[in-house]
């Protein structure tokens, strides 16, 4: 059973929060937005009880990179710890630390163990709303609107060089984050046929 702390940020208050968190304008402010009005579309293919948890994931997926956030430069490990900081529940802050395969970048940042050791990988329950999130975060552009996945790894791809840390592990994920996407893609399809 899940322990609150502190109410999940969805609607208005996670884009509140975002407002106070990013400059307005910025790409970053607009993914988050984005990603999180994604979250909302397809909450229903999760159970009531964690609609709340993936939107409010959705929209707080990219805290790390927030000024008052950064601290490793690994955006999901600064945005985890941001997000426990404020009180949000443990989940939430495992969410954000693990979403779009975090592990990989933390790996090739040498990150992995202090992100598995201060958050551990969702697993049950907790692991279908992580890929809902990646599923949100991969579907939606830098600029927070709608695309495709090839649409979204040439964003990604176009804005750092080949041989960043970046583009290596999104190169790295890339097939891992293509599966969810193709599988999720299914369950919308078949939900409203």
């Amino acid at each position: 059973m899940r322990r609150l702390h502190r109410e999940l940020p969805v609607g208005d208050a996670a884009i509140a929060l975002l407002h106070g968190l990013f400059p307005a304008g910025v790409d970053r402010l607009s993914h988050s937005l984005g990603v999180g009005r994604r979250a909302e579309s397809v909450a229903q293919l999760l159970p009531a009880e964690d609609r709340d948890l993936l939107v409010a994931a959705g929209y707080l997926h990219d805290i790390g990179y927030a000024d008052g956030a950064v601290g490793t430069g690994l955006h999901q490990l600064d945005g985890a710890r941001y997000a426990r900081g404020l009180g949000y529940d443990d989940e939430l802050s495992r969410l954000v630390a693990h979403h779009s395969f975090a592990e990989i970048e933390a790996r090739n940042k040498g990150y992995a163990d202090t992100l598995d050791r201060e958050f551990p990988a969702p697993t049950g329950r907790l692991a279908t709303v992580l890929e809902l999130v990646t599923y949100c975060d991969m579907t939606a552009s830098s600029s927070g609107d709608p695309v495709t996945v090839d649409q979204r790894f040439a964003g990604i791809y176009s804005r750092y060089e080949q041989g960043h840390v970046v583009a290596r592990s999104m190169r790295q994920a890339e097939p891992l984050v293509r599966a969810i996407v193709s599988d999720v893609d299914e369950r919308l399809a078949a939900r409203f046929r």
